[in-house]
């Protein structure tokens, strides 16, 4: 009988293909948003979950008449990217409303009717505001404050979720392998990643053409100390 050569069966990356094993269940996977901009990213691919990083810059109204000053202002979630107004509504007390408009009240206003219950309130004078991730205090010049008298805070937000881990990457708190193709070409992508108490195929993994050896093996601890262990 002669012999007929056979074309070789090459496996294209699917979902799953890199995993020798998981827990029972669900146990090592988990949902997850995967960041717009990386395109088609395949399974397999190693990706990290950064910390959003806030900051936020006050300043006061051109023509205020008070000179009191806006200090200690801290951001974090979930603040909104954007521009928060700080307005006067008394000599001492001010009303804070969020980049969409919406009135953030001061935690721990008066108590209700039924003397059972506290009701936020507006912000005061001299006393701290954190409230709805946005921190400040405003306080008291030489010269009161007038109805009307008003700050901004503009508050950034950069970072967070989920992405492929790169050169650049920085501030990972969490490693991970995606699942399947996610699609981030036009918007954050759904998917689900492999983040414990699993077993893979250290050859079936994809990492960006960006890392360093010695970063390749980094990662790769990192998500051994997480239980996914390449073999």
């Amino acid at each position: 009988m002669a012999y007929t050569p056979q074309t070789p069966l090459t496996e294209n990356r699917h979902a799953a293909g890199f995993i020798i094993s998981l827990s029972n269940g669900h146990q090592s996977i988990d949902p997850m948003l995967l960041a717009q901009g990386s395109g088609r990213v395949q399974p397999g691919t190693v990706i990290g979950f950064t910390s959003e990083t806030f900051t936020a810059t006050g300043a006061a109204t051109a023509g205020n008449t008070g000179d009191g000053v806006l200090s200690d202002l801290a951001a974090t979630s979930p603040a909104i990217a954007g521009t928060y107004t700080i307005t006067m509504t008394t000599e001492t007390e001010f009303s804070v409303v969020n980049p969409n408009g919406e009135t953030v009240p001061a935690l721990g206003g008066t108590v209700d009717l039924e003397g059972d219950a506290v009701v936020d309130g507006p912000g005061t004078v001299g006393v701290v505001f954190n409230a709805q991730g946005i921190g400040f205090l405003l306080s008291a010049g030489a010269t009161a404050f007038i109805e009307g008298d008003s700050f901004t805070i503009v508050v950034t937000d950069t970072g967070g979720g989920w992405a492929p881990i790169t050169s650049a990457s920085s501030g990972v708190v969490t490693y991970g392998l995606l699942y399947g193709i996610v699609d981030t070409t036009n918007g954050d992508g759904p998917g689900s990643a492999v983040v414990r108490n699993a077993e893979v195929n250290a050859s079936e993994l994809v990492w960006d053409v960006s890392l360093s050896a010695a970063q390749q093996n980094a990662a790769t601890a990192a998500l051994q100390a997480q239980g996914v262990i390449s073999r």
